[in-house]
């Protein structure tokens, strides 16, 4: 992703990061000047308040175990008005998503895969909701892709305090 946006809009900054090192080596390896790339955990970034115009997940979101901690912190990384793009596997089928999370994955996790669950679109909005973000678009797509946009607020207005 990191490769396409650097290529379309050379001058911007991008910050790529991944739990594991094998893959920032990866990364790495493409030699995109203006990218820089980390080793962290998507459920508490490491990086300061206020970072990002923009965060982009995409198909890694069904491995965290605990989302609300990774929509804490977009919260908390994303600047006044930034956008998480939120892509990933999901359907409004309830049943093919309990077959999912109850066959599928824990068949990947024993094969190594490290996959958790399937989100759902109640998962995503309620989570968003509790970390104070505004869902903007929420689509399923082709089926089983998601494909949300999240909006960080502007913040309080002065004298709003209480």
């Amino acid at each position: 992703m990191i490769s396409l946006l650097a290529e379309k809009y050379p001058d911007r900054h991008y910050t790529g990061l991944d739990l594991t090192p094998a893959m920032i080596e990866q990364a790495k390896k493409k030699n995109i000047s203006n990218a820089t790339f980390v080793v962290g955990d998507c459920e508490n970034f490491p990086f300061e308040n206020d970072s990002f115009d923009a965060i982009i997940c995409s198909m890694s979101f069904h491995h965290y175990p605990n989302p609300q901690a990774f929509f804490d912190s977009v919260k908390r990384c994303l600047r006044p008005n930034g956008r998480l793009v939120l892509r990933d596997v999901t359907s409004d089928n309830k049943v093919l998503v309990w077959l999912m999370n109850t066959l599928e994955m824990p068949l990947a996790n024993i094969c190594g895969h490290g996959d958790v669950q399937v989100p759902t679109r109640d998962v995503v909005i309620k989570c968003c909701k509790k970390a104070g973000l505004k869902v903007e678009k929420f689509e399923i797509r082709k089926g089983m892709r998601m494909h949300c946009v999240v909006r960080k607020p502007m913040g309080k207005a002065i004298g709003n305090e209480g």
